[in-house]
């Protein structure tokens, strides 16, 4: 999970969303934190600014709020977290290299000498009575 990105009453929302999306470009989802109305209204237009960052590359960003209880200077204090993702699924970066790292080892595996074919099974060959594409002619 990304660190979460704490925003006050005086953060720049042009700067949180710049934050915001390049977590979620490399991260996958971010998860901002804002505790009162001021902050959360710098929380809430920093997203509306990012979704403008990230729409020219076809990506939809949402966000899902919360209450968290934080305690802050020995003080309990109750903070809205909103977890920003995509809409639809996304290959953040760190997916990514994930995914090269797997294909290479699939690579490896697969250059062990031994012998594929891509032939397709006899219909002959088929036992009676298997499947659906059975075909009964009366």
């Amino acid at each position: 999970m990304a660190e979460i990105l704490k925003v006050s009453s005086t953060s720049d929302p042009s700067a949180t969303a710049g934050a915001l999306a390049n977590t979620i470009r490399e991260e996958g989802l971010a998860e901002l934190q804002a505790i009162g109305p001021k902050a959360v209204n710098q929380a809430v237009k920093a997203i509306t600014i990012a979704r403008g960052y990230m729409a020219p590359s076809g990506v939809d960003l949402v966000f899902v709020p919360s209450f968290v209880d934080v305690q802050i200077d020995e003080e309990k204090k109750t903070a809205m977290r909103m977890r920003v993702q995509t809409r639809l699924p996304f290959k953040s970066k760190k997916d990514e290299l994930e995914e090269k790292e797997s294909d290479v080892e699939v690579k490896d595996r697969s250059n062990d000498g031994g012998e594929t074919t891509d032939e397709q099974p006899d219909p002959e060959d088929r036992k009676a009575g298997g499947g659906e594409d059975d075909i009964l002619d009366i």
